[in-house]
């Protein structure tokens, strides 16, 4: 079994399991009491959430008085929709699908950016033709499937000047890696810089990497922390968790900057399939990434307006967003 299928097994039974519990949503508690917080994840364990381990390492929920679960899900999907249906009370998951949930009318709500920059790249090994986005004109480029991914190649190709109509696009699924060595695609959009593109280096592939915001697709915050908007209006237990949350998650990411090797270990005892070296410099690119300007998990209204705008353009969404009503800052530690 490859490392992709093992890891979205694990995702499954682990996701089966917390349903099976009964996730219901928990019950009301007052401001500032123990609270129960189920975490359903955008994915299976991995270097992008070295600042949640930590923070659970460091007892820093525990001291905020809450019980933390941190689950991976069955799908990419499924945080925004069992936040949503107040199956969990946080989820963590991607600006863009925040903004295309406005479709669905979820009631969900970026409450914090945990990696404030996008990490989805344009990526191709040394060997490779392509060493630039002008390279693409004639090639093959994989992707995992997703929507985005296809958005992002036409914004890329635009903006450099190649016919799209020239580019061969690939569904390679979680197969971006294996597709490059193999020499099945040129390029691929989906791989994350700070994972597979390290995981290339350390095996001496010389890869080329470019985030999709430095090659033409508007800035965006890659993950972000997702809340139940009606709750959080009409609960204010629950409203004053989701505070200590952010909070307690924000001096985690602080604490992982500050002690590398402890934020590695915290992650290697749950990562599965990443070996030992190139975890550590997994983590050590990653970490740079969760700095943000303006303030741990702090977002700007008017790159998430923007991108919402960009996002109609492209046809993704078939209707305008306010992504004021999609996002907030008001969780997020002051200063």
């Amino acid at each position: 079994m490859s490392m992709g299928a093992t890891r979205r097994v694990l995702a499954a039974v682990l996701a089966v399991g917390l349903l099976a519990a009964g996730c219901g949503a928990g019950e009301s508690v007052e401001p500032g009491g123990k609270a129960q917080v189920r975490v359903l994840m955008d994915w299976f364990p991995n270097p992008d959430h070295v600042g949640l381990y930590t923070a659970q390492d460091k007892g820093l929920f525990t001291a905020a008085n809450l019980e933390v679960t941190l689950t991976p899900p069955s799908n990419p999907a499924d945080p925004l929709k069992l936040v949503a249906a107040k199956q969990v009370e946080l989820g963590i998951s991607y600006e863009p699908d925040v903004l295309m949930a406005a479709e669905q009318d979820l009631p969900v709500v970026a409450v914090a950016a945990l990696v404030p920059v996008a990490l989805n790249s344009l990526m191709a090994v040394g060997s490779s033709p392509v060493k630039s986005p002008e390279d693409l004109a004639g090639k093959t480029v994989g992707t995992a499937g997703l929507p985005s991914d296809d958005v992002y190649l036409k914004q890329i190709t635009a903006k450099h000047g190649v016919d799209l109509n020239t580019v061969k696009k690939v569904n390679v699924s979680s197969n971006l890696v294996a597709a490059m060595l193999s020499g099945q695609v040129d390029a691929t959009i989906g791989a994350y810089r700070n994972i597979e593109g390290v995981q290339l280096a350390q095996d001496g592939k010389a890869p080329y990497i470019v985030p999709v915001t430095d090659a033409g697709v508007p800035e965006y915050d890659e993950l972000v922390l997702v809340a139940n908007r009606d709750r959080l209006r009409d609960d204010a237990g629950y409203r004053d968790a989701v505070t200590r949350f952010v909070a307690a998650l924000g001096k985690g990411v602080a604490a992982a900057q500050g002690e590398p090797s402890f934020a590695t270990a915290s992650i290697r005892k749950v990562a599965t399939g990443y070996d030992g070296e190139a975890l550590e410099k997994m983590v050590a690119a990653t970490l740079p990434l969760l700095t943000n300007p303006r303030g741990f998990g702090r977002m700007d209204p008017a790159k998430w307006q923007a991108f919402a705008y960009w996002l109609y353009a492209e046809g993704m969404v078939k209707r305008h967003i306010d992504a004021a009503s999609l996002m907030t800052n008001d969780h997020v530690p002051a200063g």
